[in-house]
């Protein structure tokens, strides 16, 4: 088995999406294959790591996912995320107070000498910025 190649999100709106995952994330909108002709679409880091999005009118599935409900010891982080490594904390802090998007949880150590940013894309999916110096 090789790496993870993409992980695919159900949206609501295309044009949040892109916005989040280009302007926020740093990610690059690539094309897709002609027979992907539904709504939706594809965002690429580093060349190798994608987000596929599906537009709600030809999804199966809602968007986002439901309201986690954390238990005593366990906070949001226990749920369901995307994860995705990054270089700097102040440029991320930074990035994302600009483009208005609110932290849910962090920057927090993780433990190990990692830090930890979690926030929610427009659709309500987990995202979890992670900094490990030891990568970079």
């Amino acid at each position: 088995m090789g790496k993870l190649h993409h992980v695919s999100v159900v949206v609501n709106d295309l044009e949040a999406s892109r916005r989040f995952y280009v302007d926020v994330l740093g990610m690059e909108q690539v094309h897709r294959p002609k027979p992907f002709d539904f709504k939706g679409q594809w965002f690429r880091i580093n060349q190798s790591y994608e987000v596929h999005t599906i537009h709600t009118s030809d999804a199966t599935a809602s968007s986002g996912d439901p309201q986690n409900t954390p238990r005593p010891g366990r906070d949001l982080t226990f749920s369901r995320h995307i994860c995705f490594s990054v270089s700097n904390v102040k440029e991320v802090l930074q990035t994302l107070q600009q483009n208005d998007v609110e932290i849910a949880e962090g920057p927090r150590d993780r433990g190990d000498g990692a830090t930890q940013i979690y926030l929610y894309d427009p659709d309500g999916h987990l995202i979890e910025l992670v900094y490990e110096p030891w990568d970079w």
